[in-house]
Order: structure tokens, then C-alpha cells, then sequence
């Protein structure tokens, strides 16, 4: 009597299973200690093309095999699932009968029956080929710019920085070339913006005609700025090429709707030196190159040089990096926080309890100085762990006043790729949570994508770190970079944000809102909070509220307000 009511508790245990994979969507198959196939559903009986009276007794290498996406080889997973009793979400590819490398995610956990001495272990396969589909569409238009299709900034910065590494390693000879349009804004106002449209596609189709496709790189950087990267030559032949390309643009005149205009263009030369150390340093000084041409009346070539006093001047950096240590030394500098709010109705109506923490420096006439003038000399400077570190002290001191725990407020600090790039950093940042004594969920650290692959293996461990103590991630500036998609994977981040430049064009511009739609739909996808920039008018709230993203941040929820202001609202 006791083992048939066994075998009727287990029966019954392993109707209550088929009865509830019948409708799931995963493929679930069920395997003993030895990998034979006990049961499968309906979903693994579609994608294995196998009924479940043929399957059964069989091992599961006869209906399917998981394959790494990296190594391509088998993967053990069954052996991986009896060490470990945590189930864990993976990727891989299922080869089975008419299927060759399916995109799919799969989880396994152990099942054991009541009475049993050994567990089963049950397998979910999740068909992600449709998202696979959606994230390449994704990283193609990330990666290129959608007027012309050629490289956009994001994507060329990555190839810029894989040059430069030739150069310090190998001494490979490269060159990059920046073009900037002279006479754009004139297009742009007397034949309008499509006029402009045009001129800019039509450059792209000449710069293209002009260099070495199997070579060379040619990328949009900007609305009227297009990149050139010329690999593995000397840079005398290089400067020929640049010469050759603005003479043809001289020579090129624009007609459009009955009207003609001749086009020129400033160019900035840049041997890539081993000096040069990122691709922010030498787009930098390509740009003040380029002004130099500029301010010479433009139509010609600037060379750079290292102290080059032209290009000095028309930096002024040298004149910043005093205002900025003075800054330091008077404490010039105030923190102001913008709140991130919850997009859906009813929360909408309720206060902030999610903040951005931005930095701000007051002249010495008390006036406010656009972050767009100091922070790219600080970087230029490497002062920007500096400027991090004060910000970190200053709003951790602040913190301390708050009382309020229900709902505990979030402030999220912007880090820059030079302060994580610095190996004493991370102790700096957990010994000043220590010291001030607040509870770590109320920070949340925001890196940029291209901050985060810049070094991936470091930006996991501040992350990893930094997330068991409590604090909280997001991914700044998102869908700019290239094969975004494929770095998030690798990132334990909590939120997303997507850039502000294709928010701000959402109500007017299908491309952005379908690129807006996509990135939320894949942030869900991946448990991710979602948020948007540049929230700047009710119209924007509501498109977003459609979509479906989180949260919101703007002027059209709110500006900035002091760090103290922000502080005693959570006061209790």
C-alpha cells in the first residue's frame, strides 16, 4: 500500500508538471540524472520536432544540443546544473532537427519528486530569434549615421581607438582628418534644411569616391563634420589625399531649386602621436585645428602639432586649467540635483524621490559658467577624478541630513572613464560611503556606455562591488555607442537611459521614435528601469507614457534645483 500510494503521489506530482508547461511558450524538457528525456511540452514538442512518445527514453543528445555562442562548442549543461542549484538564464544556440544555430535563452533547474532519492532536471528554451533580429536592426542603426549610412561618432571613436593602440604598440602610421563644412549655415539658410540635407548626403557620396574603402574609414561626426581615418601610411601621403579632397570640394558647386552655391571646407590634420592617448584627446585637438582653419578664413589644411601655440590660443585651455584650480581653491563649485520621475499617471502626481546630481562653477562674479566650457577642459586636463571626488564628498556629506526611508530617495552620480580608470578610485568611493554612514541605496552611479566598454573588465568590477553593498547603476547615454546591446549583457546595470537626442525629436521624427520603442522594448526585455532625457513638454510625457518607458527627465518635469533644496524635501 505504501509504494502504490508512491506511485500515485508521484503521478499525480508529474501531472501537476504537464499540466502547467502545457501553454508556456518555452520549450521545457525534462531529463533524469543521466540526460534521458522523461517528459517534454507541446512548445519542445514544435521546435524539436519530436512527439513526446518518441521522445521519451531517449537521451536528450538524439533531440537537441546547446551550443556556446563564443567557443561554438557543445555546451555540458547538465553537468553544470547537478554542481550548481541556482538557476541561471544563459545563451546559447540549439541545433536540432531543421535547426541550425537558433538564438535562444535557456534555464535549468533541479525537480524532485516526493519520496525521490535523486532530482530530474528540467530545461526551459526560450526562441530569441526575433529579438536577436531586432538588436542587430538596433546595433546597424547605432552604429551608422541614418542620413548619409556611413560611420556615425559613437562607432568611428572605437576605430580611432583600435588605431591608436597600433600606434603605441606596433608603430603602425595613421592619420585622422576632420572636415568641417564652411559655408553650411548659408546652405542651411537660404535653400532651407532640405537644401542642407541634400549637400550633406551628396559630400558624403564625394569623400567616399575620394579614399581607399579597403582602407581607410570615413565616418559623419557631425551635422557638418565628417571624420577620416587614413591607416597604414606615411602621413605625407596622407596630407596629399586631404590636399586632394579640398580641392575637389573647392571645385564642387551645389545646385539646388534653381540656386548655386560653392562649397568649401576647414580641415584639420592630425598625425596620430603616441602622445595622443584617446580618441577624445585627438578629436579634441582636431577640432581646435580645424577652428585655427577656420579663423584663417577657412578653404585650407591645419596641421597639427604638438604645442602648437595656434591651437593653444584657440583653445584657451591653458587659461582654464588656472581658472579651474582656482576654482578648487575658493570652492566655486555647487551641486544641483534634476529630478528622474515615474512617467505613469498615478505616481506622476507624487514627489520626487529621484534625482540626477550635476556639478555647477560660479565665475568670480557669481555667475554660472556652462558645464560645456569647464568640463571638457578638465578632461583635457585629466582633473575630471579630481572634480568626481569632490562631487562624491560633497553630496555624501549632504546625505547625511536626510531622515525619510519610505520611499528612500536615489541621487545618481555621473563618473567619468579617467576616475575609473584610476586603481585607487573605488576605495576612495566606498571608504567616503563608510565614513558619512548613509544607507548605499541612495546612490545610484551613471557611466556612459562608452565609459563601460572603454574597459569593460574594470567597469564590471566597480559595478559588482559597488552593487553588494546596495548602491545601484545606469547606463548613461544610451543607443549611441556601437553594439550597445551586446555590452549590456555583460553590465549588471538597473537602469537605462536612452539618450536625449533621439527623445528630443520623438513627436516629429519616426526614426527616433521607433529607436526610442525598441531600446525600451529591450531594456524590459532585460528587467531593466528605462528612462529619457530630455523630457521637455507634455507632448513628450504622453508618447512616452504610450511606449511605455519608466521614467522621465527635463524641463518639462522640472529644472534643476540646489542640492540642499533637494535634501530637505526628505527631511521627516
Amino acid at each position: 500500500m505504501r509504494r502504490q500510494f508512491k506511485s500515485r503521489l508521484r503521478l499525480a506530482q508529474q501531472n501537476m508538471l504537464v499540466s502547467s508547461l502545457a501553454d508556456a511558450q518555452e520549450a521545457a524538457i525534462l531529463v533524469d540524472l543521466n540526460g534521458i528525456v522523461d517528459f517534454i511540452n507541446p512548445a519542445a514538442e514544435k521546435i524539436l520536432k519530436y512527439k513526446i512518445r518518441s521522445a521519451r527514453g531517449k537521451h536528450y543528445g538524439e533531440l537537441f544540443t546547446l551550443i556556446d555562442t563564443l567557443t561554438h562548442n557543445p555546451l555540458p549543461w547538465l553537468d553544470t546544473a547537478k554542481r550548481n542549484d541556482r538557476p541561471l538564464l544563459r545563451n546559447a544556440l540549439l541545433n536540432a532537427t531543421g535547426l541550425n544555430d537558433l538564438q535562444v535563452t535557456y534555464t535549468v533547474q533541479p525537480i524532485l519528486y516526493e519520496d525521490a532519492e535523486q532530482p530530474c532536471y528540467m530545461v526551459m528554451v526560450r526562441d530569441q530569434t526575433e529579438l536577436h533580429a531586432m538588436q542587430l536592426r538596433l546595433d546597424h542603426v547605432q552604429m551608422h549615421d541614418p542620413q548619409t549610412m556611413l560611420l556615425n561618432r559613437k562607432s568611428f571613436e572605437l576605430r580611432l581607438k583600435v588605431a591608436i593602440d597600433q600606434v603605441r604598440q606596433h608603430g603602425v602610421k595613421h592619420s585622422f582628418c576632420l572636415i568641417s563644412m564652411d559655408q553650411f549655415k548659408l546652405v542651411n539658410d537660404t535653400m532651407g534644411h532640405g537644401g542642407g540635407d541634400m549637400l550633406i548626403e551628396r559630400i558624403a557620396r564625394m569623400l567616399k569616391d575620394e579614399i581607399d574603402v579597403r582602407r581607410d574609414i570615413l565616418a559623419r561626426l557631425g551635422g557638418d563634420e565628417f571624420g577620416i581615418l587614413f591607416q597604414e601610411i606615411e602621413p605625407a601621403v596622407a596630407i596629399r589625399a586631404a590636399e586632394q579632397i579640398r580641392i575637389k570640394l573647392e571645385q564642387y558647386a551645389f545646385d539646388w531649386n534653381k540656386m548655386r552655391q560653392r562649397v568649401t571646407a576647414s580641415i584639420a590634420f592630425v598625425p596620430l602621436y603616441k602622445l595622443l592617448k584617446t580618441p577624445n584627446r585627438i578629436l579634441s585637438e582636431a577640432d581646435a585645428a580645424c577652428r585655427v582653419a577656420k579663423a584663417k578664413g577657412g578653404n585650407r589644411i591645419h596641421i597639427y602639432k604638438p604645442d602648437d601655440q595656434e591651437i593653444l590660443k584657440q583653445r584657451g585651455n591653458m587659461v582654464w586649467l588656472d581658472r579651474l584650480k582656482k576654482a578648487f581653491e575658493a570652492g566655486n563649485f555647487r551641486l544641483v540635483a534634476q529630478p528622474i520621475h515615474d512617467l505613469r499617471p498615478a505616481e506622476f502626481k507624487k514627489p520626487f524621490s529621484h534625482y540626477e546630481v550635476l556639478i555647477r562653477l560660479y565665475d568670480e562674479n557669481n555667475q554660472p559658467v556652462p558645464p560645456d566650457e569647464f568640463i571638457p577642459a578638465a578632461e583635457y586636463y585629466s582633473m575630471m577624478p579630481r572634480l568626481d571626488r569632490w562631487v562624491i564628498r560633497k553630496l555624501l556629506q549632504t546625505l547625511q541630513e536626510i531622515t525619510q526611508k519610505v520611499p528612500r530617495p536615489i541621487f545618481a552620480i555621473n563618473l567619468s572613464g579617467q576616475s575609473l580608470d584610476e586603481p585607487t578610485f573605488l576605495k576612495f568611493v566606498l571608504d567616503e560611503i563608510q565614513e558619512a554612514g548613509i544607507s548605499p541605496g541612495m546612490l545610484c552611479f551613471e557611466i556612459t556606455e562608452r565609459v563601460a566598454i572603454h574597459n569593460l573588465e574594470l567597469a564590471q568590477h566597480f559595478i559588482a562591488t559597488l552593487k553588494n553593498l546596495g548602491c545601484s547603476f545606469s547606463m548613461d547615454d544610451f543607443g549611441t555607442g556601437v553594439s550597445s546591446f551586446g555590452y549590456l549583457k555583460s553590465l549588471s546595470v538597473d537602469y537605462l537611459k536612452i539618450d536625449g537626442s533621439f527623445i528630443k525629436d520623438i513627436a516629429n521624427d519616426d526614426v527616433a521614435l521607433a529607436m526610442v520603442n525598441s531600446v525600451n522594448q529591450v531594456g524590459h526585455l532585460m528587467g531593466l528601469k528605462v528612462i529619457a532625457e530630455y523630457v521637455e513638454n507634455d507632448r513628450v510625457i504622453q508618447i512616452l507614457r504610450e511606449i511605455g518607458v519608466d521614467y522621465g527627465q527635463g524641463y518639462g518635469i522640472s529644472r534643476p534645483i540646489p542640492i540642499e533644496e533637494a535634501v530637505r524635501n526628505h527631511v521627516s
